[in-house]
């Protein structure tokens, strides 16, 4: 039961995290009955996966530059070590 907008690739991550944020706020509420609840959290899911994949793809992307040994520029991959994000 995919959602249609994450069928398009043009779906941007920002729109991506304010609906993935209204389905925290909507499940945090715990009104909602069993079966909404869980299309909501499928939704989620799939948010989720779509956000991770996007910056997966921005990462590999980002480069930094930084002086070497001898004072000189030099390109550099980007690279967040994931135990920095936790």
């Amino acid at each position: 039961m995919e959602n249609e907008a994450l069928k398009k690739p043009d779906l941007a991550f920002e729109d991506a995290i304010k609906e993935l944020e209204k389905i925290v706020q909507e499940l945090e509420k715990g009104d909602a009955p069993l079966e909404k609840s869980l299309d909501l959290y499928k939704r989620g899911v799939e948010l989720t996966n779509l956000c991770n994949k996007q910056l997966t793809e921005a990462q590999g992307i980002v480069r930094i530059l930084s002086r070497n040994l001898n004072g000189e520029l030099q390109e550099m991959e980007f690279n967040i070590d994931e135990r920095e994000l936790r």
